[in-house]
């Protein structure tokens, strides 16, 4: 049996069988207490080794592809980082006030602002914690004159990390990565969907990772069932070496029909988006088989040294816009919570952003910012098949405020005589439950829904999904929770508009039957997904999911729902589910 098994987050599908390879491996920083007349020494050395960060950095951007340009855009931003005086005048300020060496005095800041950033809702900005630690790990290394971030074995492996940057990436060779494993990320991280594209198994958030794991010891990756083993025993090899092939050659089938419509058995057809991060997926949603793009997040270009102007996000629009012509794009506006969306601690003014000034509500009071990024939209517009999304509607009144805004923007850019489109269809996120209680007055003012589960759960069992001392409550089959997403879904339908589920629950199996059988009109998730959820949907039968919905929705008892959808799949499915991974049922009672 295997010396021991850990837990993640399995963000890129697959199975990898490999020897350990470190990157940045821990080690024990220099936890030094030094005297007022070494203050200026040790600030000297921190500013030396934030410049040579910064020089490190601009190297590696130099030789980013143009196809990964938005990489490029990260480093940029790290380098910013590297002087940010959030970080960098913080840390200048515990060596001077606490009488600690360099070194240890970054370790403190960093882990403050890491623990401020993963204690926010959005899992954007969570995952932003990941740039911060990437930071304060190549200024760690600086500072010790560790040459180890240049040193990973170049023999195949598994590469084991604390946490990887774009950065990183750029410096390794990808061909020799079988496997990657993270202590800290999560789906949405650059690890992720670096390793989504390059169909890399991977695992975020391995709970004892950096602890437990040995150098050059074997590891089997399970990026289906979320598990890692250390040093497994022949038996255990053999068993994963033999489910390895099983999901390389379900993959490859499923591969060869992604272009086929993904329609039920009884002639229901069904269509499946891709979630996009950025412009660097562009090139996976042909491969994909993709019905269109069903959520864009527009955040990622905020995350600079400056505002985005409206040519920029223009033309990033637009190449999303052609590369997905004829199909459409539903572009979500900004969902950050801050005034300024670069630096950390204007991100952290509020005591709760995850209920404070997000989405919508920032757009709206922020409107400069707001009426730059809808201009952009309906020019793009003009390119394509563009629809736009708002987050975190709480109101009926934001959705008209935004009609009014875009029905100004559209004079304005008719008297400047530039090319737009006039009347984008508007839709709405349906993720708080004041939008999920009225939304049949929603409906009536919008073009379409989109149900995002992650928040809607979130905030219906009002619970933070971080804290694992509720993660058991983090419950998809709850009856609040599957009661709400028939009354929108009904809701929409009665007014003749459209739903579509963008969040985690749509690329769930169990998820995906009790959604169609709800009467869902589209689905969407990475892109790394979409090929095996049309595989999926060809082999449901849309009377089955029905009957499956409804007797969960006649259920008050989580278990007994459970237990109706997993023997309802494995008698249709059987050993097909085991090639997709699941969050149902993974929580448990404390």
């Amino acid at each position: 049996m295997a010396r021991a098994v850990l837990f993640g987050t399995p963000v890129s599908p697959g199975i990898a069988i490999g020897r350990v390879r470190f990157m940045h491996k821990a080690r024990q920083d220099d936890e030094r207490r030094i005297t007022a007349a070494e203050v200026a020494a040790e600030q000297e050395t921190l500013r030396a080794a934030a410049e040579s960060v910064r020089a490190s950095l601009a190297a590696t951007m130099e030789n980013v592809p143009e196809d990964l340009s938005e990489y490029r855009d990260v480093i940029a931003a790290q380098m910013e980082m590297a002087r940010d005086p959030k970080l960098l005048k913080a840390t200048l300020a515990r060596i001077e006030h606490n009488l600690v060496c360099a070194a240890w005095a970054l370790k403190l800041t960093v882990d403050e602002l890491c623990a401020l950033f993963r204690s926010m809702d959005d899992a954007y900005l969570r995952d932003r914690a990941q740039d911060i630690r990437a930071v304060g790990l190549r200024l760690r290394e600086h500072l010790a004159a560790d040459p180890s971030r240049n040193a990973v074995d170049e023999t195949p492996g598994i590469l084991v990390a604390e946490d990887l940057s774009p950065a990183d990436v750029m410096e390794l060779n990808l061909d020799r990565v079988l496997g990657i494993l993270t202590a800290e990320g999560g789906p949405t991280s650059h690890t992720a969907i670096l390793s989504r594209g390059m169909h890399i198994p991977c695992l975020a958030g391995v709970t004892g990772l950096m602890d437990i794991a040995r150098e050059n010891e074997t590891l089997v990756v399970d990026g289906l069932g979320g598990s890692v083993l250390l040093s497994p025993d022949e038996a255990d090899e053999a068993r994963f070496a033999a489910r390895r092939e099983e999901y390389t050659a379900w993959e490859n089938l499923t591969l060869k029909s992604a272009r086929w419509p993904a329609e039920m058995c009884d002639g229901v057809r069904v269509e499946v988006q891709a979630n996009l991060e950025g412009t660097n997926e562009l090139a996976a949603l042909a491969q994909c088989g993709a019905d269109g793009v069903g959520l864009y997040r527009t955040e990622f270009a905020y995350f600079t040294d400056r505002l985005p102007s409206e040519e920029d996000l223009l033309a990033e629009y637009a190449a999303v816009t052609q590369k997905t012509a004829p199909e459409r794009v539903v572009f979500r506006t900004l969902d950050v919570g801050a005034d300024k969306m670069l630096h950390a601690q204007a991100v952290l003014k509020e005591p709760n952003p995850a209920l404070g000034l997000r989405g919508i509500r920032f757009c709206l009071r922020h409107q400069g910012i707001f009426r730059t990024q809808l201009r952009a939209l309906m020019r793009a517009g003009a390119m394509g098949n563009v629809a736009i999304m708002l987050p975190m509607i709480s109101c009926l009144d934001e959705v008209q405020q935004v009609r009014r805004i875009m029905q100004e923007l559209h004079q304005e850019l008719a008297a400047q005589n530039l090319p737009h489109a006039p009347l984008l269809p508007l839709g709405v996120m349906v993720e708080t439950p004041a939008a999920a209680l009225i939304c049949d007055a929603l409906a009536r003012e919008c073009d379409f829904f989109s149900i995002g589960t992650n928040d809607l759960i979130h905030y219906i069992m009002g619970i933070d999904r971080n804290n694992r001392h509720v993660a058991y409550l983090n419950e998809p089959l709850h009856p609040a929770v599957v009661r709400s997403l028939k009354h929108i879904i009904d809701a929409a339908h009665r007014e003749g508009i459209g739903v579509s589920v963008c969040g985690e629950l749509a690329s769930d199996p169990f998820g995906l039957a009790l959604l169609l059988g709800m009467g869902v009109d589209t689905v969407s998730a990475a892109p790394r997904f979409v090929p095996g959820m049309k595989h999926l949907i060809r082999q449901f039968n849309a009377q089955t999911c029905m009957d499956l919905a409804n007797s969960v929705l006649l259920s008050t008892d989580v278990a007994a729902s459970k237990r109706m959808v997993r023997e309802a799949l494995q008698q249709s499915l059987g050993q097909e589910l085991t090639f997709h991974t699941t969050s149902l049922f993974t929580h448990s009672h404390p």
